[in-house]
């Protein structure tokens, strides 16, 4: 039964609000509730491509996201629940040599910050992966401790080890305001009750837009769909993640045998539905036979999408609204899931100390009115603030 008073309410039942709503319980930091609409790690947490890396090309990137994978090793013993967290490498493929030489300042850069990348020219790209199209092969950049989780698994663990701690988690209850009184939050009404708090944290994902609204807040970003397909199980041909700056996309091959990829079109249009596009489909399919030749005669599975709220530099925005005392920004993740167990903790120190950790800070939502985008072309979605490269 809900509360009628919560020190803290967490809208969105995903990765990244059940993560937050762990670290703050582990601290004993008061009473929490996690509200979420639909069932638990219903959207982005569960439609993901399940990939980890943090060999990205920014400063701002790189240590936050580091500091994930860092947490990432421990995660099954911290939350005594096998997340499957699997080493097997991430590669990040350049196509040209522009794309090279961007790899090779990227790798400058990693390991400023102690990171396990190597370049890779032609030759190492190819013996690591003979399945390549050689035409498609310049080079590219390897993280040996990057790989991949069971996204359900790691919202099970989160909501179980929350749960243990006494926070108290309501799936298919909807949150249809937040009262505000004098430019400080006072309530949370949802489908079933009003619940005093003077805490909201916006984890909705796709839907922190209509969430913040409630408030009179914008965000700066819009909703879109990013779809993924899985093949039929085929023999090993692909051992560590990769990533196509080329071809914005992003794949691996599943432990049964499975090829799983995403590939994003270079114009993508908002969207809130999760209806599957033969659009997306061909496009996936085309990028992926353009690197893979032999998968030209691979039957499809299956098809997804998921929705993301993607801001323009696709980088989150997490922290508070200057406008509005006690509502808290933790939002517009591309990168959610490999970001989540960083921004759990360090979210959470902020809101028990009132001090931004540096890892985060960037991220505010300030930057994009001073101006001030987070920059990195390691990415392989589109943005409005880079075009050179491009999520995974």
């Amino acid at each position: 039964m809900i509360k009628s008073n919560y020190d803290i309410v967490i809208i969105g039942g995903g990765v990244q609000g059940l993560a937050l709503a762990y670290n703050l319980a582990k601290n004993k930091f008061g009473s929490i509730a996690v509200i979420e609409k639909s069932y638990i790690g219903s959207g982005a947490s569960s439609r993901n491509g399940e990939m980890l890396r943090s060999a990205f090309a920014s400063n701002e990137w790189i240590q936050f996201f580091d500091k994930s994978m860092q947490l990432w090793e421990t995660l099954s013993a911290e939350l005594d629940f096998n997340v499957m967290f699997t080493h097997c490498g991430y590669l990040v493929l350049a196509s040209t040599s522009k794309e090279f030489e961007l790899c090779r300042e990227n790798v400058n850069t990693q390991h400023s910050f102690g990171l396990k990348t190597k370049l890779l020219n032609q030759r190492d790209v190819l013996k690591l992966i003979p399945a390549l199209n050689p035409e498609m092969v310049s080079g590219g950049t390897l993280q040996s401790n990057g790989g991949f989780a069971r996204h359900d698994a790691v919202v099970w663990a989160y909501a179980g080890a929350a749960k243990r701690l006494g926070v108290d988690i309501f799936p298919y209850t909807e949150v249809t305001g937040i009262q505000v009184e004098a430019g400080t939050v006072r309530s949370v009404k949802t489908s079933k009750s009003e619940i005093s708090t003077s805490l909201v944290v916006n984890a909705a994902g796709g839907h922190a837009g209509d969430v913040a609204g409630m408030v009179g807040v914008s965000l700066p970003s819009q909703t879109y769909r990013l779809e993924m397909i899985v093949t039929e199980p085929l023999k090993p041909f692909l051992h560590p993640m990769l990533a196509s700056l080329n071809t914005l996309s992003y794949m691996h091959q599943s432990t049964r045998g499975e090829f799983v990829g995403g590939a994003e079109t270079e114009t993508l249009p908002p969207a809130k539905s999760l209806k599957s596009t033969l659009v997306a489909t061909q496009d996936m399919a085309r990028k992926f036979t353009k690197l893979f030749p032999g998968l030209a005669s691979a039957r499809l599975m299956r098809q997804w999408g998921g929705i993301v709220d993607m801001t323009p530099d696709i980088a989150p925005v997490i922290g508070p609204v200057k406008k509005i005392e006690g509502f808290i920004l933790d939002c517009g993740w591309v990168y959610g899931f490999v970001g989540a167990p960083a921004a759990g903790e360090l979210l959470a120190q902020y809101i028990m100390t009132g001090k931004m950790p540096p890892e985060i800070q960037p991220f505010n939502v300030e930057r994009f009115e001073k101006g001030e985008p987070i920059i990195d072309r390691s990415l392989v979605v589109p943005s409005e603030t880079e075009t050179e490269g491009g999520a995974a």
